[in-house]
């Protein structure tokens, strides 16, 4: 009779104090190994988006870089290199509206410190009347940017690798291959008119009285394509000079080398124009390179000369911000409330992108 008892107290179950406690452990422990996955994901995610958007940005500035250091001027009263900023699409007439709603113009330029709503005191800021490079905004188009230079050719059927050629950077909405049925993507397009052909048409950049005005696609690598780098080669659109996709922002500023009698100096900002000292077709958003000899001695010509330092920006989307970006702008996402629909795309472009800066020498050689 004892030995029965003895084997029935050994096989009671568990108190119900007992399985509340192993029931909270084990939550307990699921819930910081969910913790715990969680945030490898997220550093994941995050360090393959800061992977991706890097290689794109070196890509895209090395491009850049070599391109300006090769380029070219002559002081013939003519315009060497122009900077624009495009707040709206109309500029090639490529630009795809497909999904209806596209990156907003009311949210999309930050030039001057009036441009920021509710931005923090900063006395660095108010005196510069901008303020840094990455939070700025360069509008719906970002910076259309054309010169002439001299890099080295990228096309290995040129006969001829070291002309000199008009090239041009702007961004486009389009679709990665050119389909009707290709999802736009905000891609930066690189134009390089073919040596005979720039020589053709001579070489003054010009907004109005230059010869690389008109947006016909009519062939590849002719002056047009510095307005429309969007060619036809006879069978269907090309995106051969897209240097990278989910590229929304494309900045430039534009400084002199001024220096003093102790040998030193600092740079003197000639675009954009945030102080509007400009006047007649030189706008604040207009950067017109004649390289006029006499802008040292004459304030009033300092905006038409050929700059000596240039800084690029690019803010570039995640693969993640992509998809974003077009769920929003495809209507399958609402602003949620506090947000305009305008304000809403930047939040979900800040989030999901990276910005990257570049200080260029510009090392112009005359011809």
């Amino acid at each position: 009779m004892q030995n029965l008892m003895t084997a029935k107290s050994q096989s009671r179950g568990f108190t119900l104090l007992e399985l509340l406690v192993a029931v909270s452990v084990t939550a307990l422990l699921a819930a910081m190994l969910l913790n715990i996955t969680s945030q490898v994901l997220t550093s994941q995610t995050q360090a393959s988006g800061d992977l991706e958007t890097n290689q794109a940005a070196q890509f895209i500035l090395d491009r850049i870089q070599e391109d300006l250091q090769c380029a070219v001027y002559r002081n013939d009263g003519n315009v060497w290199l122009a900077a624009t900023i495009l707040n709206d699409t109309e500029n090639s007439g490529s630009w795809n509206n497909s999904a209806g709603a596209t990156k907003p113009s009311t949210t999309s330029v930050r030039l001057t410190t009036e441009d920021w709503d509710d931005a923090p005191e900063d006395p660095i800021a108010e005196a510069n009347n901008q303020w840094p490079l990455i939070d700025s905004r360069f509008g719906v188009g970002g910076t259309w940017l054309r010169f002439f230079s001299q890099a080295p050719e990228l096309d290995p059927n040129a006969e001829n690798t070291g002309g000199v050629r008009a090239i041009g950077y702007q961004i486009l909405r389009y679709g990665l291959t050119g389909s009707k049925t290709s999802m736009p993507k905000y891609q930066l397009f690189r134009s390089d008119v073919s040596t005979a052909k720039t020589f053709e048409a001579g070489y003054n950049l010009h907004p109005v009285e230059g010869a690389y005005l008109s947006s016909a696609k009519d062939g590849s690598r002719v002056p047009q394509n510095i307005v429309n780098p969007i060619f036809n080669d006879g069978s269907s659109p090309s995106t051969d000079f897209s240097l990278a996709a989910n590229v929304i922002d494309f900045g430039v500023r534009a400084y002199l080398i001024e220096k003093n009698n102790e040998g030193t100096g600092f740079l003197r900002q000639i675009f954009p124009d945030v102080n509007a000292t400009s006047s007649g077709n030189a706008l604040s958003s207009q950067l017109l390179a004649t390289n006029n000899p006499t802008y040292r001695t004459n304030a009033n010509e300092q905006l038409y000369a050929f700059p000596e330092v240039v800084d690029i920006m690019v803010r570039i989307l995640t693969t993640e911000g992509a998809s974003a970006i077009s769920a929003y702008e495809e209507g399958l996402v609402k602003a949620p409330d506090g947000f305009s629909s305008d304000e809403y795309w930047w939040d979900i472009a800040e989030r999901n992108s990276e910005v990257y800066v570049r200080r260029i020498r510009v090392l112009p050689s005359g011809i």
